[in-house]
């Protein structure tokens, strides 16, 4: 089981995560009674401003987070994607694995419910990180920072969803 997160690299273009991007919107777009509104990429593999870990991250939106259950269990399992029980609040993240072995992320699913505040909050999060060079350079110490005081995944991950809040708390109108 991985202890660290998976290897930071430096994308000299997001067109290698592209396709897999666009055959992740299409499952969860098209898969039948598919509770899914929108379907955004989002992070590191969406653009080159930052070094980043190789997974996907993808912003679900749904009506309702209890429309997620029966996708989980059966439909979404069958595609190596699993929900991750951490305690997520008002969220539910899940983790498409290349296997069940060694557990390294292809894609985590970030799912939130339409018009609720957090979805506005990762959207400006993703916003300031594509066009804000300061926060862009910022989050890229930060990262690095956090990947050589981090204990393990949760650790590394805590640290950084702290720094999406305070930045979402000083940006907020």
């Amino acid at each position: 089981m991985l202890k660290l997160p998976q290897p930071f690299i430096q994308l000299q273009s997001s067109d290698d995560f592209k396709p897999k991007f666009k055959m992740i919107q299409q499952l969860l777009l098209e898969l039948l009674d598919s509770p899914v509104i929108a379907v955004y990429h989002i992070g590191g593999t969406k653009q080159t401003h930052y070094s980043t870990e190789p997974i996907i991250d993808v912003l679900v939106t749904v009506k309702s987070l209890h429309d997620i259950t029966s996708l989980d269990e059966k439909r979404l399992n069958y595609h190596q994607i699993y929900r991750l029980h951490n305690g997520y609040h008002k969220k539910i993240i899940m983790a498409q694995f290349q296997d069940m072995v060694a557990l390294n992320q292809i894609a985590r699913l970030h799912i939130v419910e339409q018009n609720n505040q957090m979805l506005y909050d990762y959207l400006t999060v993703e916003a300031l990180l594509t066009n804000d060079t300061n926060i862009i350079k910022t989050f890229e110490s930060f990262k690095i920072e956090a990947l050589h005081n981090s204990r393990s995944i949760k650790d590394y991950e805590n640290q950084k969803q702290k720094w999406f809040q305070q930045l979402i708390n000083k940006h907020k109108k």
